[in-house]
């Protein structure tokens, strides 16, 4: 289902959930050994920050750094500040379809500033990045989800992965790359 570099990525984000770093770091040596791009693994941990905080993610970089050390610190792949509010709503409804405009009323009906930061920041500033296509995230965001056990949001970001692409043999091995159970994957996939 998934390529090597899908693949490497996909376990990368299932290893942060349970904080298993060795296994973070023999993926992460696995890729620099294969001659994967480093900014692929850069943009998957920024994009993690949205499933498992800040905290596990500066561990995870840590981690990185440790195990595919550079000279200088990464940057750029940034969207302008101008454009988070429009990157992050075209992006959003593209993830989202026909849906769009329902998820935006409910979230902005639990609290606007959640709303707006969902548009700005989430898909804006982070999701909406160069680095990654929609379609690697939202295949990252399927094997996160998995390992949280968030049905709903799951099922949502496996749609969008499907709008850009993948296939349902690619899901089942982002969500095996979780590390979480899989034996509901089958049950999972035919609700999608």
């Amino acid at each position: 289902g998934l390529d090597c570099r899908l693949r490497l990525l996909a376990l990368t984000m299932g290893a942060i959930r349970p904080a298993d770093w060795s296994f973070f770091r023999e993926v992460v040596d696995r890729a620099r050994h294969e001659n994967l791009a480093r900014t692929d693994f850069e943009e998957a941990l920024l994009q993690a920050i949205l499933f498992f905080g800040l905290p596990r993610i500066v561990t995870s970089f840590e981690q990185l750094s440790d195990v595919w050390p550079v000279t200088e610190a990464p940057e750029g792949g940034s969207v302008p500040a101008e454009d988070y509010y429009s990157r992050g709503r075209e992006l959003f409804a593209a993830v989202y379809a026909h849906n769009d405009q329902a998820i935006r009323d409910r979230l902005r009906s639990y609290h606007a500033e959640f709303h707006d930061f969902v548009i700005e920041s989430a898909y804006g500033r982070i999701l909406a990045r160069d680095g990654l296509d929609p379609g690697t995230r939202e295949l990252l965001a399927v094997t996160a989800l998995w390992g949280l056990d968030q049905q709903p949001q799951l099922i949502t970001h496996a749609r969008g992965a499907l709008h850009f692409g993948a296939t349902r043999d690619a899901l089942a091995e982002a969500m095996r790359c979780s590390r979480a159970a899989d034996e509901r994957i089958e049950a999972m996939l035919g609700r999608i």
